[in-house]
């Protein structure tokens, strides 16, 4: 992939080629695999997952963030002094 830099007006762009737009565009917003390109056990994972979310909020549970969990359990990094 060929990539370019300028200034403007005293600001720097880095100019890439479409196509690399397109593909870090939708990176960007988080798009998801398609079905397709899941594995079978990818698949059944999400299943069992979609499930049990199901359950938790038929019991009225609320799922908590990823980050909240990681520092209930003492998983975050530390950050370098």
């Amino acid at each position: 992939m060929t990539v370019q830099t300028l200034i403007l007006a005293g600001r720097r762009f880095i100019v890439v080629p479409e196509r690399a737009y397109r593909e870090l565009e939708k990176r960007a917003k988080g798009s998801l695999p398609s079905k397709a390109s899941l594995s079978a056990e990818d698949r059944r994972d999400a299943a069992v997952l979609r499930r049990r979310l199901a359950e938790m909020l038929r019991r009225g549970e609320k799922p908590i963030p990823y980050t909240q969990a990681r520092r209930e359990l003492g998983l975050e990094r530390a950050t370098p002094s």
